[in-house]
């Protein structure tokens, strides 16, 4: 009967965090200057609901009071012509205005919209604001151009803004050095976090994974299988397939459940059996999730080893590098 000392250290590379903009944000409507209030900001006011002159939003003339484009959405919405902006219209004027598109020249006077953090973006479509979140109001030529709501005219000043919001992934193990303590041929050893080895399976140790990445993550696992640090040749041949234990035949693997969060194992660590498909150089997934809901899932991890009448002798051990990728 052999008996051979074995340990495995565990590790794992984590936590970063990415910027990402989340569109959808802005929304804008016709609507009077006493009823557009903060958040929303006054982007331009009008002296009617159609065939109207324009004004500035910083102006106050009584008449130009009744109609104003409000708009709501973003980070810090405004209507600064400095920092993240776009130019929503060119004016002859600061108020009883003509308007221009922004690509045009000749008009000083310019109506922005802003955003302390994220994107903002204006465009000009015949037709429906298609592709943009919101319709700001319409105009009646690309310049010396009447404006009116959105409905009035053919053409529509359209916009968009964003909110930065920081994407994240976390990772966690809950022991990095687990071991089998003495195998034998005649029984299986499952692997346990204080590294004396079980006769039964029982955890190890745990991966905590979260994420609120638009299209979840993805766990691997690398690694050489269990190896002999008296000589490198002798190892304990790691199942390729979910497999159950079997005393006496060398098995190295390993499988896991899941608890909360939407991740759940990958096969072939999802069965019954074990498995271990990772190599030195090769990556295997263990887990994945789908979408990121900034919940943890919790993997139990449990590891099996057995060995052959005729696995030589030795201290064995094996260095696995567990990873998280986030899909942003």
């Amino acid at each position: 009967m052999r008996r051979l000392n074995t340990v495995i250290s565990c590790y794992v590379v984590l936590l970063f965090l990415i910027p990402q903009f989340v569109f959808a944000a802005l929304s804008c409507s016709i609507t009077t200057a006493a009823a557009c209030t903060s958040p929303s900001a006054i982007i331009l006011r009008m002296s009617a609901a159609s065939n109207a002159h324009a004004e500035l939003p910083g102006q106050s003339t009584a008449g130009y009071a009744s109609n104003v484009v409000c708009c709501t959405g973003g980070t810090g919405l405004g209507t600064s012509c400095s920092g993240t902006f776009d130019t929503v219209a060119k004016l002859s004027a600061v108020t009883n205005a003509h308007i221009q598109q922004n690509t045009q020249s000749g008009y000083a006077q310019n109506a922005c919209m802003s955003v302390t953090s994220g994107t903002v973006s204006i465009g000009y479509v015949s037709g429906s604001c298609t592709g943009f979140d919101t319709t700001l109001a319409s105009m009646s030529a690309t310049t010396n151009a009447q404006m009116g709501s959105p409905a009035t005219y053919t053409t529509r000043i359209c916009g968009s803004a964003a909110a930065a919001v920081t994407q994240n992934l976390s990772f966690a193990l809950s022991a990095n050095t687990i071991g089998f303590g003495t195998l034998s041929s005649a029984a299986a050893r499952y692997a346990t976090s204080d590294s004396l080895g079980s006769a039964s399976e029982i955890e190890a140790h745990t991966l905590s994974v979260s994420s609120n990445a638009a299209s979840g993550y993805a766990v691997t696992v690398m690694g050489a299988t269990m190896t002999s640090s008296q000589n490198v040749s002798n190892t304990i041949t790691a199942l390729a397939a979910n497999t159950a234990s079997s005393a006496g035949t060398e098995q190295f693997g390993l499988r896991m459940t899941a608890a909360g969060g939407v991740g759940s194992v990958t096969a072939p660590y999802a069965a019954a059996g074990f498995a271990y498909a990772g190599t030195a150089g090769t990556a295997s997934q263990v887990a994945a999730a789908g979408t990121g809901d900034g919940v943890s899932t919790v993997y139990s991890v449990r590891y099996l080893a057995n060995v052959g009448a005729t696995t030589e002798s030795g201290t064995y051990s094996s260095s696995l590098v567990y990873v998280a990728t986030a899909n942003f």
